[in-house]
């Protein structure tokens, strides 16, 4: 998905035309980006994110601006985000991920691995990531369904791990 594709379901999934976007831009420019003919500046993302607050937005925002590197708005035809489903799904991924790290040692320097160590320590990192993406799905969902902000939740979060000082305040 691209952060255009993201940007035009973000804001039909909140109800919002075009024209609700108080952003910077024109009308004629929202649509543009909407239907990929005109790129998305990077400094539009956060006002967009602020309107829509919504997590395929969010999501294709940090993919953007990392080069790849974040969760996916899934949405794809064997995707079924319907909250008990997505539920369901965080669970079994979140059980697998936890399987997988208890089962898998680091205990090995690692310039000590083999090539089959190394392939199975690949495979146990990306058993991790599909419960990271899970849970980002499971958390924008939830923000969705129940009318939570994400941004507020994020926020939230921030703030709790600064109190417990594993990030430093900014």
């Amino acid at each position: 998905m691209s952060i255009q594709q993201a940007l035009r379901i973000s804001r039909t999934s909140r109800g919002l035309k075009q024209s609700d976007l108080d952003v910077p831009v024109t009308q004629q420019m929202i649509s543009a980006i909407e239907k990929g003919t005109r790129q998305m500046a990077a400094d539009l993302a956060p006002h967009f994110n602020r309107i829509v607050d919504h997590h395929a937005m969010y999501f294709e925002t940090m993919r953007e601006a990392t080069d790849g590197v974040g969760p996916s708005y899934l949405d794809g035809p064997n995707v079924d985000l319907h909250r008990s489903a997505v539920r369901e799904k965080c669970l079994e991924e979140l059980q697998e991920a936890v399987d997988a790290i208890s089962h898998f040692a680091t205990n090995k320097p690692p310039g000590a691995e083999g090539d089959t160590h190394r392939r199975k320590r690949e495979e146990h990192l990306l058993q991790v990531m599909d419960a990271i993406q899970a849970s980002y799905m499971y958390i924008g969902v939830q923000c969705e369904e129940y009318g939570f902000s994400m941004r507020a939740i994020n926020q939230k979060h921030r703030k709790k791990l600064e109190s417990l000082r594993y990030v430093k305040s900014h």
